[in-house]
């Protein structure tokens, strides 16, 4: 699944992020896409914490276990 998220503040450069959550009860779902993030203003840890918001969304819930994290430039 994937799912676009911008969040900017001056200047913007693109992550490309993949996140895998499981429920208690089991279901699984990935969310993959590239955010928009000023590197001066947002920490990891944020843009950790606004990813991680797309997946709750997904899910309708915020619990669950993270199985996976990936955040890296988008540009190789």
């Amino acid at each position: 699944m994937s799912t676009p998220t911008t969040v900017v503040a001056g200047k913007a450069v693109g992550f490309h992020y993949i996140l895998t959550v499981q429920t208690a009860a089991g279901d699984v779902l990935t969310v993959s896409s590239v955010a928009t993030f000023d590197p001066a203003v947002f920490s990891r840890s944020q843009a950790y914490q606004e990813i991680r918001a797309i997946a709750a969304d997904e899910l309708g819930h915020g619990r669950f276990s993270v199985l996976f994290f990936s955040l890296e430039p988008e540009q190789f």
